[in-house]
């Protein structure tokens, strides 16, 4: 049976990010223990498989949800920016059946790669287990997480300003005359839901809607067609005629619930979306959208890790990114009754 990487760390008794470094002449690993790792390989006798493309070249690109939102244009823009500066990027979704980011991330440490990338994964969950990037970062592995982070990271972060596309929905929609706004959310474990949460609140308290009476105006749901329409229905019964969804299918189910009411988007009811995308500009009508700006997030998720791999960490540094406002058939003038 042949040795492992875990059977490495297990016998010097450090990390397997500890090992990969070592076997690929990283820095960030004390002399001591590059010795004690590299006594222990020639015990066991382990010798790492020649690789068509060089190590160093290879950088891991871990998507925990690749279909919703900017998250698909996003994947495409950092992959397009690490291959224009000569990396090979290896992609890791779950939608296309991947392991979860700690499994991925071991097999692509095992496959020495030089840096990770992290989309939307469990960084951004505040009730998550966040040990593997502690240990990253213990390890010094050149790291990058996009979407923020709910822990005190030690790693660079590039981020959507979602408070700043949570407060330019409400403001656009109350500026055309919508008294009462309602926003459908994601779950609220995670950091881009509280963020657009407390800057929905404080932006309708300047249009004179009190705290209390905001979170009334926000239903958490699934990420669902089927989910939208139900919280449509329940922010319909408050009276809203303004919705500010948190993702395509959660406002394609607000526009279904439109209609099982004999009302008309965007007459009689406004909808917005966080993220745009092919769907979002071909569906009926076309849905307005608060759009990140996708290739400048990717270059400079790119820049960043690059950076970090060069051995000019980016610790506890979060770039965010101002969205725009795309407005389409989908918002109007409220309704007059």
């Amino acid at each position: 049976m042949p040795i492992r990487l875990s059977d490495v760390a297990a016998r010097s008794g450090v990390s397997e990010a500890t090992v990969s470094r070592v076997l690929n002449r990283r820095p960030g690993v004390s002399k001591a223990t590059r010795t004690l790792v590299l006594e222990t390989v020639d015990d066991l006798r382990y010798r790492t498989a020649r690789k068509s493309a060089q190590p160093s070249e290879l950088i891991g690109v871990i998507a925990q949800d690749s279909v919703s939102g900017m998250v698909p244009g996003l994947v495409d823009g950092v992959l397009t920016a690490l291959h224009r500066r000569g990396h090979l990027p290896v992609l890791c979704s779950q939608a296309h059946g991947a392991p979860r980011e700690d499994h991925a991330v071991r097999r692509l440490l095992e496959r020495g790669v030089a840096g990770l990338v992290f989309l939307f994964g469990d960084h951004t969950d505040t009730a998550g287990n966040h040990e593997i990037y502690h240990q990253l970062a213990e390890s010094q592995i050149a790291h990058v997480l996009v979407g923020g982070a709910a822990f005190d990271a030690a790693a660079a972060c590039i981020s959507n300003d979602d408070a700043a596309g949570s407060e330019i929905a409400v403001r656009y929609l109350s500026e055309l005359g919508h008294a009462r706004t309602g926003m459908i959310l994601g779950s609220s474990r995670y950091l881009n839901t509280r963020r657009k949460c407390e800057a929905f609140v404080a932006t309708l308290a300047e249009w004179g809607i009190p705290t209390e009476g905001a979170h009334e105006l926000i239903v958490y749901s699934l990420d669902s067609e089927e989910a939208g329409f139900c919280a449509a229905e329940t922010l319909l019964d408050k009276g809203c005629t303004g919705l500010i969804c948190d993702s395509e299918a959660m406002a394609l189910g607000a526009v279904r619930a439109a209609r099982a009411r004999s009302l008309n988007v965007p007459d009689d009811l406004s909808v917005v979306v966080f993220g745009d995308s092919t769907l979002a500009r071909h569906t009926q009508p076309p849905l307005t959208v608060v759009s990140p700006p996708v290739v400048k997030m990717a270059e400079s998720t790119a820049d960043a890790l690059l950076m970090a791999v060069n051995g000019t960490p980016l610790a506890s540094l979060e770039l965010c990114f101002r969205p725009d406002l795309i407005i389409r058939g989908s918002s109007g003038k409220a309704p007059t009754f």
